[in-house]
This record gives C-alpha cells, structure tokens and sequence, in this order.
C-alpha cells in the first residue's frame, strides 16, 4: 500500500511541476520594474519561453510601438529567452544596407524595451526582398540581438532533461511561383537555388539526435490560412507539407497575412500565423482547419517542455484572445 501511494505522489508531484501557473511579476516589480504586468499570463515550469512576432517594421505606425510595449511585458512575466520573427521585417521595400535609418526606426528605436534585448532569430518576407537581402543577413554582425546568419538556417535549444527543439528557418519566398514575375523581386530571387534549400531542409530534419523533442519550423508564407491569402497558399503548402508530414514537424509558425491565426489540418503539424505585428488586413474566411482568427495587432508566446508546450495569443492591449496547451502527440 505505502508503495502505491508513494506511487502516486510521485505522479501527482510531475503533474503538477508540468501544470500551467500565473505568471509572478512579484519579483520583477520589486526590483524596479515599471512598465506594467498582462493580467492572466500563464508559464510552464522549467520551460523554454519566447515570443513569436510577424510583419512589423513600419517606423513605429500602424500600433506597432503598442505591441512591442506588450511583447516587453509578455517577455518580462515569462522570462523570455529569445524572440522569433516570420518575415517582413521591414517595410515597405526592406532596407538598402545595414547602415540604413529605417533599422533605427523601425526596429532599434521600437523594441528598445531591456526584455526584448534578447536574441532575435529572423526569417526574409517578401517586403524585405525589395530592398538589400544580403544587407539583412550582415546586419548581425553589428547588432548584438539580431541573428540571420543566411537566408535559410537551424538551431537547437536546449530543454529539461537533456531534450532539445531543433528550429528550423525557411526563406519561402522562392517557393511563390509568381514573384519570380515580379521585376523589382527576380533579380535576388534568382540568387536562391529553391531545389537546394528543400533537399537541405530534408537533410536538416532527417537529424537523428536523440535528444530532439520537438521539430518547428518557420516560414513567411502560411501553408494554412484563413486570411486575406487564403486562395494562395497552395504552392508554398504542396512543396512543404510533404516534407513536414514525413518528418513529423510539430509547429509551423509563419505570418504574411497581417492578423493572428491558429490552424489545424490533417497530419502532425500544428500552424500558428503571427502577422500582426503593424499594419493589418482582417480578412477572416470560414475554413475547416481554422481554429482561432482574430484580425488584431499582437502577437504570440510559447512556452515548452519536453512533454507539452503552451501557446498564448496576445493583442496590442495586453489581453489575451486564445491559449492552448499541446501535448506531444
């Protein structure tokens, strides 16, 4: 008898170290800490913690100053370690070189907040292949946050127990059919060998370490979607979703459409679009994959552990609209 229940105790004490729990300012607040708390924010034990953010830069316009003051708090509660960007980074034509002002307005001078000094791991947008790619990817070597090393990258972040999440970083914009008809868009577009990067994609995820919990992958271009885009997105899904489905990917994040989206279609992958980082374009279609639209300002947090993880969707006003807790499937 004292064997079951001490059994049980165990089982009980796991469940709750993996429960969700408010999120405590307390300490924050005491050292000094001012800029406000998002009311309901909810955290992991022993989790890995970022924000998720997409198609920002617009010198501060657009309500985007009111969501990265909100992404600073959301940060803030959760201890945030680094922040992921799904593409068009800024607008409306990228940027000439790394020496160009709209890096001071629309990015350095917006996310000054301490908490979003963090690590910020960037992907290209089509807005951004307007302007200087390559000046996108140099910037890194003079800001301390900013990380695009190449157009398309990976990495590994560490979790409890030795696991680990294996991100993976996609340029899409080569997998749009049409850009390549775009003048202002070929010329760099031509630089990026599509067929390479899908057969290193396919390497990336046949990575047989053991200590890999969790496979994300971010992209601009939704292979889902319930928004503006929604009759689009076929060419980007049918070269992708293959490649996710094969190798279990169990989170695509991406943006592109300017609104904040949870989708869910047959197979492993969970899509969350987090677009809504400025300038809007709410445009909600009835789909069956969609299980949450709003056509807001905000953004997204996540919160993983080896056996689940926990998604919170957040507005420019601090509220959160929608939160899910994942188990690993």
């Amino acid at each position: 008898m004292k064997t079951v229940l001490f059994a049980l105790l165990v089982c009980l004490t796991i469940h709750v170290s993996r429960a969700q729990r408010p999120v405590d300012y307390s300490g924050q607040l005491a050292a000094g800490y001012e800029l406000g708390v998002i009311p309901g924010l909810q955290t992991l034990d022993n989790a890995l913690n970022f924000a998720v953010i997409g198609d920002w830069g617009r010198q501060g316009e657009f309500h985007q100053r009111e969501v990265a003051l909100q992404m600073a708090k959301a940060m803030a509660g959760l201890g945030g370690s680094f922040i992921i960007s799904t593409g068009d980074n800024i607008y409306p034509q990228g940027v000439a070189s790394v020496q160009d002002p709209l890096w001071q307005s629309s990015f350095e001078q917006v996310y000054h907040y301490a908490w979003l000094q963090r690590d910020w791991y960037a992907i290209l947008g089509n807005h951004d292949y307007y302007g200087n790619v390559d000046a996108q990817i140099e910037y890194g070597k003079i800001s301390r946050r900013w990380h695009m090393p190449a157009r398309y990258y990976t990495m590994k972040k560490r979790l409890s127990g030795g696991k680990t999440v294996q991100f993976v970083f996609l340029d899409t914009n080569g997998l749009e059919n049409g850009y390549y008809n775009d003048p202002e868009m070929a010329g760099e577009l031509s630089r990026q060998d599509t067929t390479a990067q899908l057969r290193w994609l396919r390497e990336t995820l046949a990575d047989a370490d053991p200590s890999i919990r969790w496979r994300v992958v971010v992209g601009h271009h939704p292979l889902y979607t319930a928004g503006k885009r929604v009759a689009v997105s076929g060419p980007v899904r049918s070269k992708l979703e293959p490649i996710l489905n094969q190798y279990k990917v169990d989170v695509y994040l991406c943006g592109h459409d300017h609104d904040l989206q949870y989708n869910k279609a047959a197979g492993p992958t969970h899509h969350f679009l987090s677009g809504a980082g400025s300038e809007l374009s709410n445009v909600p279609h009835q789909m069956p994959w969609n299980v949450f639209y709003k056509g807001v300002n905000g953004f997204m947090t996540f919160s993983i552990q080896p056996d689940q993880f926990l998604v919170q969707i957040i507005d420019a006003k601090g509220a959160i609209l929608y939160t899910k807790l994942i188990p690993k499937g």
